[in-house]
């Protein structure tokens, strides 16, 4: 079992979960308390191993990098930010992964679903902001469509830290915005992040990441330039047939 994998990932599930978005929702004050304090124990994984669409890929990724544990450190961070085990897995074992595990080819249209499964030959790896950027029905306990709001909510945002506030952060980060009929990063703004971790220092400066406005934790510039280069990859197949 990995402690630090399975904290992190608490942290970045946890927002939809209270949300009831995503993950079981007669655990959220379960997984609050987990998130805010960093303890787990086995019900953490129990938690996190019920989420649809979560678990499958952090499966996927483990597998297919022969690593056991889908909490490890690194799959959960090749998951959520990005790193080099996504480089491993086959278009093949991606498709079957989103056709079959997660059953988009019931879930969706055959004109979507070929859309979809084309973006996979021009670079599309199983990572978060991927899924959110080109599937385009949100999975978890919502189908509704995606629309821009909902998706730049649903990704892993990042920003720096301006001020520090008893439970919030004021952060400079890039909104998702249209230009014409592309989606891209736009100009700076200011946002207010809920924040309920209690056990990490923050202090101006710092980078840090979040998920549906909530707070999931302070990153390195090595793991933001991963996130911003796989963020930007997806938003790049997501606007390749607008």
């Amino acid at each position: 079992m990995s402690i630090n994998g399975l904290v992190s990932c608490a942290r970045f599930a946890y927002p939809p979960n209270f949300l009831s978005l995503c993950g079981p929702t007669n655990k959220k004050n379960d997984l609050k308390w987990y998130t805010s304090t960093g303890q787990i124990d086995v019900g953490t994984k129990e938690i996190l191993s019920a989420f649809s669409t979560l678990y499958p890929y952090l499966s996927l990724i483990a597998y297919e990098n022969n690593i056991r544990d889908p909490f490890d450190t690194k799959v959960v961070e090749a998951y959520w930010l990005g790193n080099r085990l996504l480089n491993k897995i086959g278009i093949a074992k991606f498709a079957s992964h989103l056709k079959d595990t997660l059953q988009l080819k019931r879930k969706t249209t055959g004109k979507d679903l070929s859309h979809l499964l084309a973006k996979l030959i021009n670079g599309g790896i199983p990572h978060h902001a991927f899924h959110v950027l080109n599937v385009y029905k949100r999975t978890g306990h919502n189908d509704s469509l995606h629309n821009l709001q909902t998706m730049e909510a649903c990704l892993i945002n990042w920003g720096k830290v301006e001020k520090i506030f008893p439970n919030s952060l004021l952060v400079k980060t890039k909104p998702l915005i249209l230009s014409g009929n592309k989606i891209v990063c736009g100009n700076p703004i200011q946002r207010t992040i809920k924040m309920e971790v209690k056990d990490e220092i923050i202090k101006p400066g710092d980078w840090i990441t979040y998920h549906w406005g909530m707070y999931c934790q302070k990153i390195s510039k090595a793991k933001l330039n991963n996130l911003i280069y796989y963020t930007n990859l997806s938003l790049n197949l997501a606007n390749s047939n607008k």
